[in-house]
């Protein structure tokens, strides 16, 4: 089985399979029918963590939120992503083949993040009725800011989940692709494609308004790199369409650098330079999980 990629800042990377209790990952032997089972245990958190919310709609719902309803404000549109009620039961159940003391922190961590992804809709819904039935005016938006303010301590909430889930799986899913990638012909460009995404991710995870142009400069230089080195890897003529995935990846790096060198150039790293890398990044990601696939 392959493991997807995920982003702890966006969004996610389908990976390319568990034996022993209470070891860490690096310690952690793997058969290929364990190693598939901590795997697709791994690609239901990809998977999940971004449909149960969507950074976009905390964001959306938030500035819509502390605007008090001055001015003319259309309550924005979510469309949170279908989900069945069996993925958030594995979630919730992360199996044997973890360390016990691994397998409840994820557990714990997990439902956490449902339980807060399930109030950032519920909020939004209590405080468009809030507005609808105009109770602002009984309090001059008392309870309005406080659901905003809650909205806000979720959002950063479930950010730091993310990350903690992610830190706390992701090395026993690199173990347990290397049980998978043993024999696979793709092994040097599956290998490729996470360090150039690893380098991609660098970018996102330093961006910042006061970061300095020499910064992101050996950011932006890493990830060049990264992209030569992928380029180089041997095609494969039995894998036509595996390789057109492996080259649209490059191409979309070259665009998230085109746009990165764009900043560079003006020296100004913003909320909106941060989304069209973000975008970009997204794109590379779609193609890497396309390729493995």
């Amino acid at each position: 089985m392959k493991i997807l990629v995920l982003l702890s800042v966006a969004g996610l990377l389908l990976l390319a399979s568990c034996g022993g209790k209470g070891k860490d990952a690096a310690s952690m032997s793997y058969s290929q029918e364990d190693a598939n089972q901590v795997i697709a245990y791994y690609n239901i958190t990809v998977d999940l963590m971004k449909k149960l919310v969507t950074t976009d709609d905390i964001s959306k719902t938030l500035e819509y939120m502390k605007k008090d309803g001055k001015g003319f404000v259309i309550s924005p549109i979510v469309n949170r992503s279908y989900f069945q009620a069996k993925d958030t039961t594995a979630l919730l159940n992360p199996g044997d083949c973890f360390p016990d003391a691994v397998r409840d922190s994820l557990k714990m961590l997990c439902r956490s993040y449902t339980d807060a992804s399930n109030k950032v809709y519920a909020n939004y819904e209590e405080y468009c009725q809030y507005i609808k039935a105009e109770d602002y005016k009984d309090d001059q938006y008392a309870k309005g800011r406080e659901i905003a303010a809650d909205q806000e301590k979720l959002g950063n909430q479930i950010q730091e989940l993310r990350t903690q889930i992610y830190a706390l799986v992701t090395p026993y899913a690199d173990k347990a692709e290397e049980a998978t990638l043993k024999d696979n012909p793709l092994k040097d460009h599956i290998m490729a494609g996470k360090a150039l995404i690893s380098s991609l991710e660098a970018v996102l995870e330093s961006y910042d308004s006061d970061a300095t142009k020499e910064q992101m400069q050996s950011l932006y230089d890493a990830v060049n790199a990264q992209k030569e080195a992928a380029l180089k890897v041997e095609k494969l003529k039995d894998y036509s369409s595996e390789m057109m995935s492996y080259e649209d990846m490059a191409n979309d790096t070259d665009k998230f650098l085109g746009e990165f060198r764009k900043q560079l150039r003006d020296g100004k790293f913003t909320e909106s330079g941060y989304k069209e890398l973000l975008y970009n990044y997204n794109h590379v990601i779609d193609d890497y999980n396309r390729f493995i696939n």
